[in-house]
């Protein structure tokens, strides 16, 4: 299984603000340079982290995102299922296909996608990052 880059920009994202020191903030725009990817991505990134009430974000000089929950209240399935699409894993309808109601792969492939969830959920955001990641520059 293979994540869209939003749901590795949004983890990325969160690994980052765990490292910054208590109470600081972190800029869109910082965050963006640091992981080489476009300012606009990454802010509909932030947008969407902050309707999900895992990061907030404040204005003016002082401004900035910073998480909103404990890491270790973060379950990784949970994160992953609310970033990627939930469209059907196939469409059986496409085609039509000959195999439509003797088949169980979409069975099996859902499935697999829940193990999958289950998984990561088994893990928090504290625990995939719970050492220093990188050096902040000061």
């Amino acid at each position: 299984m293979q994540v869209t880059r939003f749901t590795d920009l949004s983890l990325r994202l969160l690994m980052h603000l765990m490292q910054v020191p208590e109470q600081g903030r972190a800029t869109v725009q910082e965050v963006a340079d640091r992981f080489n990817v476009p300012y606009n991505h990454l802010n509909k990134v932030a947008h969407s982290l902050s309707k999900m009430g895992i990061i907030q974000g404040s204005k003016g000089k002082n401004g900035g995102i910073r998480l909103a929950k404990n890491p270790s209240e973060v379950r990784l399935g949970d994160l992953v299922r609310l970033t990627e699409p939930q469209a059907d894993i196939i469409d059986c309808n496409i085609g039509p296909c000959p195999l439509r109601g003797n088949c169980k792969l979409k069975c099996v492939l859902i499935d697999a996608r829940e193990a999958f969830y289950a998984k990561l959920n088994e893990f928090t955001l504290a625990d995939v990052a719970a050492q220093p990641l990188m050096q902040l520059e000061g």
